[in-house]
């Protein structure tokens, strides 16, 4: 009896420490790829930020700190720290509220056709930046400026940081959509019915009920979208080049120039890592404000 219960015992250690093991074999593969794409190339940048490697030779000198002393004298990066800065501004600001009107629209007013809906606003996903660039690129050369009579707005230097986060919004809306409607859909009627009976007109209803209550998918939405801007480089590369005349010029670009263009690596990678710490503690704060602010049902 006692040798009966002991195999079962043992049984259902063994079935226990399978189950284990079977979620450290699914997470195995996901882990080598992030090791093998971010983590390592990570590791090797934050020793190449210490020397004077120009990407070329097979040889560089460790220089210290000098690299990132050099940053903060560098008057060059001051537009493209300015620039980043305004893609940021402009472009979570505006990709949320088109993504969230978006989800409203199609939550509130096409019924049976909402999947229809959301298929068509999502379709710009599916393409990526350097064909959405080279797409509007031709819109705004070809068509836009013969519609409305304008020069190409990609060379207008005080048009182009909005010009190319038009581009952005169009290419990426669709995922915060798909965030937003599906926080929505999880808002009880009830609600809405309570505040109606209270006397709220819509735009109390929106401030009172539906902000508060989405405040967990304002959490992902803008962080996601914040540092997204903040790292902004494939859309404006293709499209501009970060011109003209270094109007477009991001912190990203900066950071390519330095490694590809002007032979500074060591100075490319202290700038590329000064500017992934930024954006950890920036990702941190904002989805701390959010979450703080969230609601509980």
């Amino acid at each position: 009896m006692y040798a009966a219960e002991d195999r079962r015992r043992r049984g259902q250690g063994y079935c226990r420490m399978k189950k284990k093991m079977t979620k450290y074999l699914f997470v195995i593969p996901g882990f080598c790829f992030f090791a093998f794409a971010m983590l390592i190339p990570f590791v090797m940048g934050i020793n190449i930020a210490f020397t004077n490697w120009d990407g070329v030779a097979t040889e560089y000198r460790y220089i210290g700190l000098k690299n990132f002393v050099d940053i903060f004298k560098d008057a060059r990066i001051r537009t493209p720290f300015y620039n980043t800065l305004e893609f940021a501004l402009i472009g979570t600001v505006v990709s949320n509220v088109v993504s969230l009107c978006l989800a409203m629209l199609i939550n509130s007013k096409f019924g049976k056709l909402k999947s229809v809906a959301r298929t068509i606003f999502f379709i710009p996903v599916c393409f990526s930046s350097v064909l959405t660039a080279f797409l509007w690129k031709f819109l705004y050369r070809e068509f836009i400026s013969d519609l409305f009579g304008v020069k190409n707005l990609l060379g207008n230097p005080s048009w182009v940081i909005p010009a190319i986060v038009i581009i952005g919004v169009w290419n990426g809306a669709g995922i915060n959509m798909l965030i937003y409607l599906s926080g929505l859909k999880n808002i009880p009627m009830e609600l809405y019915e309570a505040a109606r009976a209270d006397g709220a007109n819509v735009f109390q209803q929106f401030t009172r009920v539906t902000l508060p209550l989405l405040m967990p998918a304002f959490s992902v939405c803008v962080t996601l979208t914040l540092t997204s801007w903040l790292k902004e480089f494939a859309t404006t590369l293709s499209a501009t080049g970060g011109g003209p005349g270094g109007a477009s010029r991001t912190v990203s670009i900066y950071v390519y120039e330095n490694l590809y263009k002007y032979y500074k690596a060591g100075y490319g990678q202290a700038v590329s890592f000064l500017f992934s710490l930024c954006l950890i503690v920036i990702g941190l704060c904002v989805s701390s404000f959010f979450r703080k602010r969230e609601v509980e049902l």
